[in-house]
């Protein structure tokens, strides 16, 4: 009897039992890219490989980008001290596999880290920016799943003054050696009775001063601070709650650091030297009420909140009375639904992907100045007048930073079509890039 006489039920039966074959041979896939529907798709498992053109010479790096976003975590690539050709594709330096995990790229004038699974084991890698070449790495024997983000580590490490500060996805928190891989302490910073995330420890440390500072959620504290030379913790925050995707970040309004944060339902600014609650307001968000990009700053007395799910963008705006704050509403717009990534601001304009769609805002406003193409469920950063978008599917974008009208500049495939939600990083001409299956670095200078 052929597959068209069975009855439906038995067929949906058989189907299920190959896709689950499939699935477990690693013969397919199953990925969901920003949206709800997955995309199911044939898997080739790539055999470990290195490739390199070694056309030209690689250039001395000025900056680094040191921590998810880059400098300030403003998603803006600094100063590359190169002309850039914008309008041509750029060269392939190198390019070799990677291990799964949504981990951003971060690097000094000389490396590049970034967190992987591989073969079963979490690593932080470190790898030569000319050549791709390992140099060192460090295994921890945990991994992270969910069905909706797959498999890998969340959270992006962050560098200062020669040392790496990195979450893995047990809670254990570490001080390495950026030079040599040398770590030089570690600590499980989530109690044993602690409830994960569905999604894992997405949360990227922030180093403010000599604090490590970390939104982790929790019933005891929602935000915490460890010695950064030693790992003791300094303060705890009294805002409690679960956890979000939010990784903390200061903020200046009215000239004084806030340290933003966020749990379920809301926001809070603490001061950062102590965790002590400056203000807090409600923050929902249909679904699963967690807020996933970071707040924007918009002027010295506003910031930009947004997010998908129905929810849309609000503007902030702070008043001070002394050591109180009032916070009003500015202006609403559900022209900027930002799931994933994060806005960037330039010359009074906010550019972000709403859901999947290229928008431009005007700050102080909110007014909708012009909807572009869409470009999927990935990253954004602004390098001077120009918008990287690295999509969901490893298609990276260039348009212009024009808030009269959208102008694509280039569109092409950047990396393999596995699922990208990893941050790229520019610096010096170059953009370096990864996914679940690929790292590479490509050359755009002239």
């Amino acid at each position: 009897m052929d597959n068209k006489h069975l009855h439906p039920g038995i067929l949906l039966a058989k189907t299920l039992t190959l896709l689950s074959f499939l699935f477990n041979t690693g013969c397919v896939s199953m990925e969901w890219h920003g949206g709800m529907i997955p995309a199911i798709r044939l898997v080739k498992v790539p055999k470990p490989k290195f490739i390199q053109n070694t056309s030209g010479s690689f250039r001395e790096i000025e900056h680094g980008w040191p921590q998810f976003r880059g400098p300030n975590r403003l998603g803006t690539a600094p100063a590359q001290g190169v002309s850039i050709n914008w309008e041509e594709k750029p060269r392939t330096v190198w390019t070799s596999t990677a291990g799964q995990g949504h981990s951003s790229l971060i690097s000094d004038k000389r490396l590049l880290y970034t967190l992987e699974q591989v073969e079963g084991k979490e690593c932080l890698i470190a790898r030569a920016m000319q050549s791709g070449q390992e140099i060192w790495r460090i295994e921890k024997n945990t991994q992270w799943y969910d069905m909706m983000s797959g498999t890998g580590p969340r959270a992006t490490p962050t560098l200062v003054d020669g040392d790496l500060y990195t979450l893995f996805s047990n809670g254990l928190l570490a001080r390495i050696n950026a030079k040599n891989g040398k770590v030089l302490w570690e600590k499980k910073v989530v109690p044993d009775e602690y409830q994960f995330p569905e999604w894992g420890l997405s949360c990227s440390p922030l180093i403010w001063n000599d604090l490590i500072i970390l939104n982790l959620g929790g019933e005891g504290a929602a935000a915490e601070a460890f010695n950064k030379f030693n790992g003791d913790r300094e303060w705890s925050s009294d805002v409690q709650g679960e956890c979000v995707y939010l990784s903390p970040t200061v903020l200046k309004l009215f000239n004084t650091e806030h340290l933003i944060i966020g749990i379920k339902g809301k926001i809070a600014g603490l001061d950062p030297l102590t965790g002590k609650t400056k203000w807090e307001k409600k923050w929902k968000i249909f679904l699963n009420n967690a807020q996933i990009t970071q707040p924007l700053l918009l002027s010295n007395d506003c910031i930009l909140l947004a997010a998908g799910y129905g929810r849309g963008a609000e503007c902030w705006k702070f008043s001070q009375d002394r050591d109180k704050y009032e916070i009003k509403t500015l202006w609403t717009s559900k022209n900027l639904k930002a799931k994933f990534s994060t806005p960037v601001l330039h010359e009074g304009y906010i550019y972000g992907l709403s859901e999947n769609l290229l928008v431009c805002l005007k700050a102080e406003s909110g007014n909708l100045q012009w909807r572009g193409k869409k470009y999927g469920y990935g990253r954004i950063i602004r390098a001077n007048d120009k918008l990287l978008i690295l999509g969901s599917t490893g298609t990276l974008s260039i348009v212009e930073a024009d808030p009269q009208t959208f102008q694509e500049v280039q569109s092409f495939q950047l990396l393999t079509s596995s699922r990208c939600w990893n941050g790229p990083a520019m610096v010096g001409g170059y953009l370096f890039a990864r996914n679940g299956e690929q790292i590479a670095c490509f050359d755009f200078a002239e």
